[in-house]
């Protein structure tokens, strides 16, 4: 080390003033270019890849939630559909269940089809928005897969997976459940819907970015639901439970990864999620060349200017030296700054004064920290104007949510409460009755000789006297009272009140629909009605709601045995308050 100092000493004495200007000047100057383009190439790298996987992993996820959503309403519409299966009174009858099912079809929004079969499979009525020929199967044959077996051993709605719809050909998603106490059914039967892809496929094709950026949705067997590529969505079913990323959705994990895509034919950078309760797996894909070459053109960037200052070095001699190197120095310091502040600092303006290819570099290095941050403001353009389209998908899926809210708490036919919603209210007095000593009264009214109206002037005619029956009940009724369509011509209305009152309430009832001149298509109708009450002083004493209810339901009964139009009273074992 001693040796080579003096022997370094002794070749500098050697040379001439300007070649060891222009040799200090290049060491001085290239070691600051060189840390800064290292450090800024680094730096850009690191920052590509954390918005990349930000990116991916976020749209991936953002993207689960409205698909959720979307199958959930499909679970609660085929609910719905399967309410009014049970409701008729003889489920098999060919004309009775093939309307309730071309009604649902029109308002249950998400279904291409729905399918009534029997226990062995075979279509008993059917309700599709597409065209069936006239020699189409007896049955509902979906292929090997065990989706109709599985309805019978399920106690809920159960999703399909990937399979051809026998009819059209093309693959498609199945929903199901099996329907028990379906009038006089004797068999269980299966209610299947065909789900509209077509709405899932919107959601998907929303995601776009870059040159080849994309979405694709499988379903839990790693079959492809939506994709870019058609024939890998309709034609036939597209297997990919053999890829990495796959397989790691179909366990339900979250993340990013990198693959290779049989479909682009390149190494992807994807972000990936499950959907929950679903088991439908989310990836947004980007090729990785796309990455790859912004960072290159970085990186040319970097390399241009650090041999655009080793140039600059080599012209200028010693008597330069000091001119040179302020300027130098300061945009130096300008790009640590810059560095260490994530290019949020600004470059300090370069003397007039200064060379001109300083000035020049001061320029350039500017007009590169503008264009990055006019990217990133675009970006930031780019993902609130995402943020939006996601919240304005949340509200429109908040709405739907209410509407089918209000849908399964009412009686699409009289707008009043419908059974399900009377029980649930029955039983959370049940479930706060400690305590309560506010009595309540249970009417059950029962539409007299309904059949003779339907049979002599039609249905329509049988629903509009049920419509202003129910328009006489809310007239009648207070705030606090609740009255709704029980099943059928049946209505039943919950009093919060004592025995005397219910009594009178019960009467008024009566004599209101007794005396109301029904009108319909010109004609005026009458009808009468029977009416069973039941009553508890206290909210406390009414142990078992069912109980109350079959009580309620034997006194009207009693009502229908002593000549109709009348209210039978009966005290559930307690004695009268």
């Amino acid at each position: 080390m001693e040796k080579a100092k003096p022997r370094a000493q002794s070749l500098l004495r050697g040379q001439s003033i300007n070649t060891l200007l222009i040799l200090s000047f290049v060491i001085v100057a290239l070691l600051p270019v060189s840390i800064l383009g290292i450090n800024s190439y680094h730096a850009a790298w690191e920052n590509a890849w954390r918005e990349v996987r930000e990116k991916h992993q976020t749209l991936a996820e953002n993207l689960s939630s409205p698909i959720a959503q979307y199958v959930n309403n499909r679970r609660i519409a085929i609910s719905l559909l399967e309410d009014k299966m049970v409701a008729l009174e003889d489920a098999t009858d060919p004309t009775e269940n093939a309307a309730v099912l071309a009604a649902g079809l029109d308002y249950l929004h998400g279904f291409r089809a729905v399918f009534l079969l029997d226990d062995h499979q075979r279509i008993l009525s059917m309700a599709t928005s597409y065209p069936i020929g006239e020699h189409a199967a007896a049955q509902l044959n979906l292929g090997p897969e065990n989706f109709i077996n599985t309805l019978f051993n399920a106690s809920h709605t159960v999703l399909s997976s990937v399979v051809i719809n026998p009819f059209t050909g093309k693959t498609t998603l199945m929903m199901g459940t099996l329907l028990y106490g379906a009038g006089s059914m004797n068999s269980p039967l299966l209610l299947v819907g065909e789900l509209k892809i077509d709405a899932i496929e919107a959601l998907r094709q929303g995601i776009h970015f870059g040159d080849q950026g994309h979405a694709v949705i499988v379903d839990p067997l790693g079959r492809v639901i939506a994709h870019p590529n058609p024939d890998w969505a309709n034609e036939h079913i597209k297997d990919l439970s053999h890829l990495p990323i796959v397989q790691k959705m179909m366990a339900g994990k979250t993340g990013v990864t990198e693959f290779y895509s049989p479909f682009k034919k390149a190494d992807m950078v994807a972000g990936y999620t499950s959907v929950p309760k679903v088991g439908w797996g989310i990836m947004v894909p980007q090729p990785k060349a796309e990455i790859e070459t912004q960072i290159t053109k970085i990186r040319g960037s970097e390399l241009v200017w650090a041999l655009a200052g080793i140039a600059l070095a080599l012209v200028f001699s010693l008597s330069l030296a000091r001119w040179i190197t302020r300027p130098l120095n300061t945009l130096a310091c300008a790009g640590q700054r810059l560095h260490d502040t994530n290019f949020k600092s600004e470059l300090p303006k370069i003397s007039p004064k200064a060379p001109l290819e300083i000035r020049q570099l001061a320029d350039s290095l500017g007009g590169t920290v503008d264009e990055l941050i006019a990217s990133r403001t675009e970006l930031a353009k780019l993902n609130d104007s995402l943020q939006e389209r996601v919240e304005i998908a949340t509200h429109e899926l908040r709405k739907s949510n209410q509407k089918l809210e209000y849908l399964a708490q009412s009686d699409h036919l009289t707008q009043l409460a419908n059974r399900r919603y009377f029980e649930q209210v029955l039983a959370s007095l049940d479930d706060r009755r400690q305590g309560d000593s506010q009595g309540i009264c249970i009417l059950l009214l029962d539409v007299d000789k309904f059949k003779e109206i339907n049979d002599r002037y039609g249905h329509a005619a049988g629903d509009e006297v049920l419509i202003q029956i129910a328009g006489i009940l809310r007239q009648g009724l207070r705030n606090t009272d609740l009255a709704a369509r029980y099943a059928g011509d049946e209505f039943v209305v919950l009093l919060r009140a004592g025995l005397e009152i219910g009594r009178q309430r019960a009467r008024d009832l009566r004599d209101a629909i007794d005396e109301h001149h029904f009108q319909f298509d010109g004609q005026t109708l009458h009808t009468t009605v029977s009416i069973g009450l039941a009553y508890c002083h206290s909210i406390s004493a009414c142990n078992d709601p069912d109980e109350l209810l079959h009580q309620v339901d034997v006194a009207m009964y009693e009502a229908k045995r002593q000549g109709r139009n009348r209210v039978v009273e009966v005290e559930q074992g307690y004695p009268w308050a």
